[in-house]
């Protein structure tokens, strides 16, 4: 898979811009703040509808309205073309060769990407938002449907949290309001865990594998989605679960009424990752950690080459080999070679390997030549 060409009007520093794409690797040089990063995140947004930056509003230029990328995709001799329009007052439009869609999911699984930026540090050593946004965006790129099942599960928590705060404080409630959002909660939220739970198990052989190419090291390592409502999820069903889920509901009930916010659910779950028995977000090093986050997105792509129709994803090196060593860049380079489209950005040319077979593109003022 690969793109052959992006369109931009009034995204972020890009009143207007068409660049044409390459097969192979693409180098995006430019100093900081020209608009290196903006490119590529225009790619990314089209692939799991989110950026890995900012909400969607942001990506609209100051004063305008609106928004558009369009891609033309190929993946072996078939064509797509992907048009998305951000609006700041309005629901967005998505189109698939011309044609709107009715539902934001249908054009998730056009395009698939895996993203390594400097950020990635963050899947490591930050809070469980980090990680719990990487295991929705890759779900939804192997599974586009469950973007359906998050967004409803938002929209769901948005109104319980709002029926919460009202209630907040006051005497002889009407709950029964409170327990048809309970049921949508749970019905929704342990899709969303049995998801992850799929995920992780899928996984994880590739980032132990990668982890142990990387490091030059054996150790035990162990991805484990840990549950905020105490609850043991491996091995658990979808009936046990709701079972479960709605008895923690009810026994927190009256906490949830006095702090008017929804205090269970899989939006206050983690991702635990563990070497040797110990949490790698407390005891990784620095090395370690790099190491990490490299394995879980190299692993990543593998997992979305052996699961997609439309072949391998398109690799984005968002400024990452300015933070890596010259062991990880050797191994981010070996991996490399296997993928039909990477593109690259970086402040510093010579940080970038591969630069000899690369086509180079300059980025500066609004503009890409």
């Amino acid at each position: 898979m690969r793109v052959n060409s992006l369109t931009l009007a009034n995204f972020r520093n890009y009143p207007q811009l068409t660049v044409s794409l390459n097969p192979g690797v693409n180098l995006i040089v430019g100093n900081n703040g020209q608009g290196k990063t903006n490119l590529v995140e225009a790619i990314r947004y089209c692939s799991t509808l989110s950026s890995h930056r900012s909400p969607s509003s942001a990506l609209i230029m100051s004063e305008k309205p609106q928004a558009s990328i369009g891609l033309e995709i190929q993946s072996e001799s078939k064509i797509l073309k992907l048009g998305i329009e951000l609006n700041k007052e309005s629901s967005n439009r998505h189109s698939l060769n011309g044609n709107v869609v009715s539902r934001s999911s249908d054009v998730l699984g056009a395009l698939t990407t895996v993203i390594f930026s400097p950020e990635d540090i963050d899947l490591i050593r930050r809070d469980p938002t980090t990680r719990r946004s990487f295991l929705n965006d890759l779900s939804i790129q192997l599974r586009p449907a469950h973007y359906s099942v998050i967004q409803d599960y938002e929209k769901v928590l948005k109104q319980r949290n709002a029926l919460l705060k009202s209630a907040r404080g006051k005497l002889n409630i009407d709950l029964s309001t409170l327990e048809l959002w309970d049921e949508k909660l749970v019905s929704l939220g342990v899709k969303i865990i049995l998801n992850r739970e799929s995920l992780i198990a899928a996984i994880s052989p590739g980032v132990r594998n990668k982890y142990a190419q990387i490091a030059q090291s054996d150790v035990e390592l162990e991805l484990k989605q840990v549950s905020g409502m105490g609850i043991d999820y491996q091995g658990q069903d979808e009936s046990t679960l709701t079972h479960l889920f709605t008895d923690v509901l009810q026994q927190r009930r009256k906490e949830e009424l006095e702090k008017g916010v929804t205090l269970v659910g899989p939006q206050r779950d983690d991702l635990l990752i563990g070497l040797n028995g110990l949490s790698a977000k407390e005891h990784a090093s620095q090395g370690e950690a790099w190491s990490l986050a490299l394995a879980l997105k190299l692993a990543s792509a593998e997992l979305m080459a052996e699961s997609s129709s439309t072949g391998k994803p398109v690799l984005i090196l968002d400024d990452v080999f300015s933070v890596l060593d010259s062991n990880r860049r050797k191994s981010l380079t070996e991996f490399i070679d296997d993928y039909e489209q990477v593109l690259i950005t970086a402040a510093v040319e010579d940080d970038v390997p591969l630069t000899s077979t690369a086509t180079r593109f300059v980025a500066a003022g609004g503009n890409v030549e």
